[in-house]
């Protein structure tokens, strides 16, 4: 038998600490559990450094069905108390589309400060309504993979915001692995069909869509903005982050400085 060697260890220099890490924009992504999309398009998106993505999920209950959905407000809070305070993350973003249709931005604030006292939210609706204003949308064209009792509270959100749904066209899935296997070709030949002349731009909801491939060129083709869950609750959370560098690639709304 060999004789137990003891263990020791050697006090290192006391280390320098790295001042830039306190330059650094955190933001909270608070993912749906079957979510296999948005951490990636989002990196995609932002390939700055300076920009840390830091996730956890939310249970969500298939199909994507109203009463599904408004059981999320239940499951903000819990991911929220994942976040140390120490995390210096005070920007959070909800990222599903239907879910932030159907329950209020303050509901869904509300719940989150619960346990993250003093944290900003923005959501895919959220972020696209604020886009709207600021690119002076008033009648969209929109693409999505909802059934219609889903499409209509989509609808009725945008409507109470002062944004009409002028055309649509929806692919009606239940199940977010059916709206991941949507290749980004499908989506951009579903845009330019439901487009009109009257839309000012058009609107693709759901965080299961793969769009970051496609804005740019949709909007050389249509010639007007594209607005996607994605982008536009990514231009929010910076905006609420103060990033102010532009982003190019990715949509007028993206290119300009916020």
């Amino acid at each position: 038998m060999h004789p137990q060697k003891s263990f020791s260890s050697v006090r290192v220099q006391q280390p320098s600490f790295d001042t830039s890490w306190e330059d650094l924009t955190a933001i909270g992504l608070l993912n749906l559990s079957p979510d296999v999309v948005t951490e990636r398009e989002l990196r995609r998106m932002v390939p700055d450094s300076d920009v840390h993505f830091v996730s956890t999920r939310m249970k969500h209950h298939s199909p994507t069905t109203i009463e599904n959905l408004h059981a999320h407000v239940h499951e903000i809070a819990k991911a929220g108390e994942l976040f140390d305070s120490n995390t210096k993350v005070n920007v959070f973003i909800y990222s599903c589309t239907s879910g932030s249709a159907v329950i209020s931005h303050e509901r869904l604030e509300n719940e989150l400060r619960q346990t993250a006292p003093g944290a900003s939210l923005t959501t895919p609706m959220t972020g696209a309504l604020r886009a709207f204003g600021e690119l002076g949308v008033k009648n969209v064209a929109m693409v999505s993979p909802y059934h219609d009792d889903v499409g209509e509270i989509m609808v009725s959100c945008l409507g109470k915001s002062g944004v009409s749904v002028c055309s649509s066209s929806s692919f009606y899935f239940d199940m977010d692995y059916d709206v991941n296997s949507v290749s980004p070709q499908c989506l951009f030949e579903a845009a330019c069909s439901t487009d009109r002349i009257d839309a000012d731009a058009v609107f693709i909801p759901c965080t299961s869509f793969r769009t970051s491939s496609i804005i740019d060129r949709l909007e050389a083709q249509l010639g007007k903005p594209v607005v996607t869950a994605h982008q536009a609750m990514l231009w929010d959370a910076l905006r609420l982050a103060r990033y102010q560098k532009p982003i190019s690639g990715y949509g007028k709304l993206l290119a300009a400085t916020r």
